[in-house]
């Protein structure tokens, strides 16, 4: 993974362009807050920062799946049958279309 450097929001505020060298010679830089990982800087310039963005997207993408499998996972979700998962969303809408009857909707 090579080398990370951790700064804080502060020194982010007070040192910036000490951070840009270091950006520029480590092309990646963790932020943090309270001591713990906030964000992720990285390198970029006019000719790649829309593919960067896209990527980033993707990564975000991927990581909400995982989460959604893991709780899935945690909760037995994952075990359902297709016919189970059907009776839940038949059930599911029966409710709100009574809830939008009855004027007692919150979504």
């Amino acid at each position: 993974m090579g080398s990370v450097n951790f700064v804080s929001f502060r020194e982010l505020r007070t040192s910036t362009g000490k951070i840009e060298g270091m950006l520029a010679d480590d092309n990646k830089i963790i932020v943090t807050g309270k001591g713990k990982p906030k964000a992720l800087m990285i390198q970029i310039n006019e000719n790649n920062f829309e593919e960067t963005l896209a990527l980033m997207n993707r990564i975000k993408l991927e990581q909400a799946i995982d989460n959604i499998r893991l709780t899935a996972q945690q909760n037995g979700a994952s075990e359902m049958t297709l016919d189970e998962i059907n009776a839940e969303i038949a059930e599911a809408r029966k409710e709100r279309q009574e809830s939008l009857a009855l004027g007692t909707n919150n979504a």
